[in-house]
């Protein structure tokens, strides 16, 4: 604990990159806070701001905090169509909202513990076969800020507590971290924020840009995959892709979201990067998505 405290202190004294703060940040032991939100008494709770404090009591450091609410929040909040509302008591009480009441939560929450929290408001695309190209007239989503070791951080907490199992038609609570302190180079890709303040990358990708280009996966972010070119998200015809990786990858297939099997791809290995090309048939359509050694990559629509 406090070999970490010390390494963020230097971290502000020297000026390093969000980047480094992320992953310092992101290369914490939370086990313990995590067990702690995990294993809290569970109850009826009237006060965000009063809960927070309770809920945190115990923990010195804004990171772990943070955490703490954050898995509690991932945890115990279900997603409900319908449950429409920013009002983070009302939220507290029901244990079920959308989007926006998630954000309005963890906002509240995090302001009784005084740490720094900014819900964002815009757009998100998850299914390549209705978002692209992605219609951007009303905004879709919420998710939020934080500020912690001295910079702003992206974090989805509606999105880290689980998945919509079609099959059961419900919200199947599930914890992903991908989306606890995320790369804003990864999650420009799913998230466009109606501010441009709250893309916080360096080159902030244009909406025309956003509206076409196709999804990336955590899986494909974990290989570090590049797209060469314009980033297309809807193909005619023919799929033709030239991409990098930071690791070798062995072999491709396509899947459409309406089909159970995959078709295989021939791909093409270069001095430096990967080329593949797949011609389409009268009857595919819809969105796919671009598996590589069976881990689904981007998402892209026919």
């Amino acid at each position: 604990m406090i070999r970490f405290l010390i390494g963020i202190s230097l971290t502000l004294c020297l000026g390093l990159s969000a980047q480094s703060q992320r992953n310092q940040l992101l290369s914490f032991d939370y086990i313990r806070a995590d067990s702690h939100a995990l294993n809290y008494p569970k109850g009826r709770y009237d006060d965000a701001r009063i809960f927070a404090k309770e809920l945190c009591e115990g923990f010195d450091t804004e990171h772990e905090k943070f955490r703490i609410i954050y898995r509690w929040i991932a945890e115990n909040v279900e997603y409900k169509t319908g449950r429409k509302g920013t009002d983070a008591n009302v939220i507290l009480k029901k244990k079920k909202a959308i989007c926006e009441g998630f954000a309005s939560l963890l906002e509240a929450m995090c302001a009784s513990v005084d740490i720094r929290c900014e819900t964002v408001v815009g757009f998100a695309k998850s299914d390549p076969g209705t978002d692209i190209p992605m219609n951007m007239k009303e905004t879709n989503h919420a998710w939020n800020a934080v500020f912690l070791a001295g910079e702003w951080h992206l974090v989805d907490v509606t999105w880290s507590s689980g998945y919509y199992d079609p099959t059961r038609r419900k919200h199947i609570q599930s914890f992903n971290p991908i989306w606890f302190i995320a790369d804003p180079d990864f999650f420009i890709f799913t998230h466009f924020p109606e501010n441009e303040r709250w893309q916080l990358n360096k080159k902030p990708m244009k909406k025309r840009v956003f509206k076409r280009s196709p999804i990336l996966k955590p899986e494909g972010y974990d290989i570090g995959m590049k797209l060469m070119g314009k980033q297309k998200g809807r193909m005619h015809r023919t799929f033709k892709l030239a991409f990098k990786t930071e690791s070798e990858v062995s072999w491709a297939s396509i899947r459409f979201e309406r089909e159970d099997e995959s078709q295989g791809l021939l791909l093409v290995k270069k001095s430096d990067h990967y080329e593949l090309k797949y011609r389409f048939d009268k009857t595919e359509s819809g969105g796919f998505y671009l598996f590589l050694d069976g881990k689904a990559v981007y998402g892209f629509v026919k």
